[in-house]
């Protein structure tokens, strides 16, 4: 494989965790009021977000160390994306 692909493919793969991992954190968070036992509905979602995730960086970095700063840099981008719009924060203060 190329140099190219495995960057793309580490980016795709990071944006997928960092997806996984906040939109569970958001969806943890929005039924957490509804629930009967609210402990356990937390840290079991929290386990299951960290386990999914570092499972897939874990897996990420099999192939080397560009997939994982790929993934890693997918992760992060995403993230920046990703929180502003669910939370309805503006990152660009200056804007």
């Amino acid at each position: 494989m190329n140099n190219l692909t495995i960057i793309s493919a580490g980016l795709a793969w990071g944006g997928l965790l960092s997806l996984f991992h906040f939109g569970g954190l958001w969806l943890s968070l929005v039924y957490l009021p509804r629930t009967t036992r609210p402990k356990l509905w937390f840290y079991g979602g929290l386990l299951m977000r960290y386990t999914v995730t570092l499972t897939g960086m874990w897996f990420a970095q099999k192939y080397g160390a560009l997939t994982t700063i790929a993934t890693c840099t997918g992760f992060y981008v995403m993230r920046m994306i990703l929180i502003p719009k669910l939370t309805g924060i503006n990152t660009h203060l200056g804007r």
